[in-house]
């Protein structure tokens, strides 16, 4: 039987990611305090589910969507105050963060670098202090406890990993450690043996306190959802870092030596280094067979823990379960490298070896069967670890017909961009030809707003009107629009694109938070890396935004769009 929708009727959302949020009192990034902030915003607002991207914990790469576990949930995206960590104190708050401090860091972008290390060392103060209270803390400690004998399948391992990257001083590449850390049995071994054991240990559970920290603040954040009425839709990443803790534990889920990404696609604008051979995210492809012999363990505990904190998760790139576009070589500046190649230097520079898609392409029968096989065969073991959580597909744009048959046999809602329905000769299609049982966006993470959009395309314009692009007469067409193209997106116009997002049938009309009030920050480039990506924050916290002259005047004008299409949560 296939699960039911994930939602009881047609209802309006809100993406923001964590990072982004803003609150007063922050530390220079989005936390769980700002999430349930956000709750009450889309409360208040007629907003029934609020969007997140992925929670788990990240270094030195801070996408989202490569993580170093893929259980473990991110320190810096933590509340760090008394009432929410125990053994915290303002003592060791005020010893580590200055409030002048804390002022430069909330200004501007995150600056993940100085951010992560700050309250990954307030936490782990917080979790010595918490050791030497033990005794005053009998509740809790049982807790404590507890949490550690539940997350046994994953959480020694993770522990282990996390002091090994900090005795190397934050270096997550494990294939560069010594060689008696190259695998969980040596370093536990290495561990054992060590003159200076107690102290590692020690080090050991404060990094398994920091989760248990996480996993109550997540949970307090789901019981406040409940409250508020308020379905909160978590993310989980298609793939986990190479450098993670869930590869050097369990090399023999993956396969180092590709490296998973996508062909160059025209739905995305994308960096120069992704523009000749696609995007190339330097994470491990999956052995399936391997997978297979065990049951899908790993998957399915990694399906259940986001079970835990979210009522419904979005399933990140789909299309890598029915078949994984692989490159043999890595992403980052070794793609950069190959983007500047042809066919033939590829070739001849990887012995032979050019990006392919495994079990196969879909253009060739055989393989196409073997890949509808793959994916219906994965898509059933998360939909049964998913219990009563719902599941949406990160699958949208042109599709083969068996994956278009497989999300209709399966049940399972997709993605529907608007702006990328169109028949063969480029026209968008009615939104009565939209498919019901989706989620219907202008835009995720990985594309520029409605603002940077429409500047793009109104630059290109000219100053005749019969110049107007195709994409532009098509944003406009969709919008209701029948007057001149304004210069900007002005409220008037975003206020008819948000109206026409929420009279379509799709099941679920989610809102990027800057296509709510028309700001043009943009949080991730396809293909591109480094410490300034994934960190633009909102200006204002929502109280700052709603009473914005601008910003709150095109609020008002959202909810009523949701209200009269009758999206408002019953």
């Amino acid at each position: 039987m296939p699960p039911p929708p994930p939602l009881p009727k047609k209802l309006a959302g809100l993406l923001v990611p964590v990072f982004a949020m803003r609150r007063t009192d922050d530390m220079g990034i989005g936390d769980t305090q700002a999430v349930i902030e956000t709750i009450d915003f889309c409360a208040a607002n007629q907003f029934a589910v609020l969007q997140l991207l992925p929670i788990h914990e990240t270094v030195g790469d801070h996408s989202p969507y490569n993580p170093i576990s893929s259980r473990a949930l991110s320190p810096a995206l933590l509340t760090l105050h008394p009432d929410w960590v125990p053994g915290l104190s303002e003592e060791i708050i005020k010893r580590h963060a200055t409030e002048s401090w804390l002022i430069q860091l909330r200004e501007g972008p995150v600056k993940h670098l100085s951010v992560h290390a700050l309250k990954l060392q307030i936490l782990m103060d917080a979790a010595k202090s918490f050791e030497e209270q033990m005794d005053d803390f009998t509740a809790l400690a049982e807790d404590f406890k507890a949490f550690q004998d539940q997350e046994d399948q994953w959480l020694p391992a993770y522990t282990l990993f996390r002091v090994l990257v900090h005795e190397y001083e934050g270096n997550t590449h494990w294939e560069q450690w010594r060689p008696e850390h190259h695998s969980l049995a040596l370093a536990e071994s290495w561990f054992a043996a060590h003159a200076d054991n107690a102290r590692l240990a020690s080090l050991r559970r404060a990094f398994a306190f920091v989760q248990w920290v996480a996993h109550r603040q997540w949970l307090q954040v789901r019981t406040h959802a409940e409250a508020q009425s308020i379905k909160l839709m978590g993310e989980m990443s298609f793939g986990v870092s190479k450098s993670s803790a869930d590869v050097w534990s369990r090399p023999e889920l993956f396969d180092t030596e590709w490296s998973m990404g996508t062909r160059p696609v025209s739905y995305f604008d994308t960096n120069k280094d992704s523009e000749r051979w696609g995007q190339n995210w330097g994470l491990p492809p999956y052995r399936w067979e391997n997978h297979r012999s065990e049951k899908f363990a790993w998957l399915r505990g990694r399906m259940s823990s986001e079970a835990k904190y979210f009522h419904i998760c979005r399933l990140d790139h789909l299309r890598g379960y029915f078949r994984a576009y692989m490159f043999p070589w890595q992403g980052g500046p070794q793609h950069a490298e190959f983007a500047t190649l042809s066919e033939e230097e590829a070739f001849l520079k990887t012995n032979g070896r050019l990006p392919r898609f495994v079990p196969g392409p879909d253009d060739e029968e055989t393989t196409a069967q073997m890949n509808d096989l793959q994916g219906r065969e994965l898509i059933s073991i998360m939909q049964e670890a998913a219990g009563e959580m719902g599941l949406m597909a990160e699958l949208m744009g042109m599709m083969p017909d068996y994956m278009r048959q497989a999300l209709e046999d399966l049940q399972m809602p997709n993605l529907t961009f608007p702006l990328l329905e169109k028949d063969d000769e480029g026209h968008l299609l009615h939104q009565e030809n939209f498919r019901p049982l989706s989620l219907v966006s202008y835009g995720n993470h990985d594309h520029a707003p409605l603002a940077a959009v429409y500047a793009r395309l109104h630059e290109g314009m000219g100053k005749d009107m019969s110049e107007m692009s195709g994409d532009l007469r098509n944003l406009l067409a969709f919008a209701g629009w029948s007057g001149s193209p304004p210069d900007t997106l002005t409220s008037e116009l975003l206020s008819a694109l948000q109206k026409s997002l929420f009279e379509t049938p799709c099941l679920l009309a989610v809102l990027m938070c800057t296509d709510l009030i028309g700001t043009a920050q943009r949080f991730n480039l396809p293909g591109s890396y480094g410490s300034m990506t994934w960190c633009e924050r909102l200006e204002l916290p929502w109280d700052g935004l709603c009473s914005h002259p601008v910003y709150g005047a095109r609020i008002k004008e959202a909810v009523q769009w949701v209200l009269q299409s009758g999206r408002a949560p019953d």
